[in-house]
């Protein structure tokens, strides 16, 4: 309880701070999804923005220095998925570890400064009461470029509120009985429909291969759609774009307009 209190009372303090003019300028640079949102939604991301970056600890790999620019950036880009609620800020995310490339994850069950590596490259992995671990090189290019139709860090955060709220083990709160009982229907059938695609080896599925592996990457996967392809989702599965609406609480679709500027066409790791 008094570790709330001290909590919330430094995030006041903290809030209470104006948003600094330099952040401003690193998310017009690097976070295509920024000036899309109404200022309303761009006043509640920065809010975001300051408690991830104050709350985690961020630190580098591969030689690769953590910068402000990196800690805003990456902090923008998990943001978005706080914007309709805060969702406690990833309580379950203490660091976020940043390689300057894709990288070698440790042996399942091994210390993360452990020598004894996979033979996997990835450019992120989520950690179940664990870490964050991103790619500098994918994170800013995916960033820049929301129409691209993929996004690392909302891939692995998506990750984190999953392994936080149990939502593809139930049914997360959608503040509508109605939506909450075709949650599980939907999302299973959306799934089975990707995996039988892929095993039938058909090349112009909507989701990457990778959500075929179980239901929490379909669901970051989606997530990912959601957020950087949402016309096309909201076209092509047009009840699970209203579900992950109602969970996420944003509408990605009315900041990119009637369809995305480009075509575009995502667990725990990001191959």
């Amino acid at each position: 309880m008094l570790f709330s209190w001290l909590r919330n009372r430094r995030r006041r303090t903290l809030l209470a701070e104006p948003f600094p003019v330099r952040w401003t300028t690193f998310l017009e640079r690097n976070v295509g999804h920024y000036p899309r949102l109404p200022p309303t939604e761009q006043a509640r991301l920065g809010n975001a923005i300051r408690v991830l970056v104050s709350e985690k600890r961020w630190r580098g790999r591969g030689g690769l220095f953590v910068t402000e620019e990196m800690r805003v950036t990456i902090a923008a880009q998990a943001a978005l998925l706080l914007l309709g609620s805060e969702r406690d800020f990833y309580p379950r995310v203490r660091d976020v570890i940043v390689f300057p490339t894709e990288f070698r994850t440790p042996v399942a069950g091994d210390d993360w400064e452990d020598d004894f590596l996979s033979e996997t490259p990835s450019a992120g992995q989520a950690v179940d009461r664990g870490p964050v671990l991103l790619a500098w090189d994918a994170v800013l290019a995916e960033g820049r470029e929301p129409h691209a139709g993929y996004n690392l860090v909302i891939h692995e955060f998506a990750h984190q509120l999953d392994f936080t709220h149990g939502i593809t083990a139930s049914v997360p709160d959608l503040g509508d009985r109605a939506l909450e009982t075709r949650w599980r229907y939907v999302m299973t059938v959306a799934f089975e429909d990707h995996r039988r695609a892929i095993r039938n080896n058909k090349a112009d599925t909507f989701f990457t291969p990778h959500a075929a592996d179980d239901e929490m990457e379909f669901f970051a996967d989606a997530t990912e759609a959601f957020y950087c392809r949402p016309a096309d989702l909201k076209e092509l599965h047009a009840e699970m774009y209203a579900l992950l609406a109602a969970y996420y609480r944003v509408d990605p679709a009315a900041w990119f307009g009637t369809a995305n500027d480009d075509e575009g066409n995502g667990f725990s790791v990001r191959l």
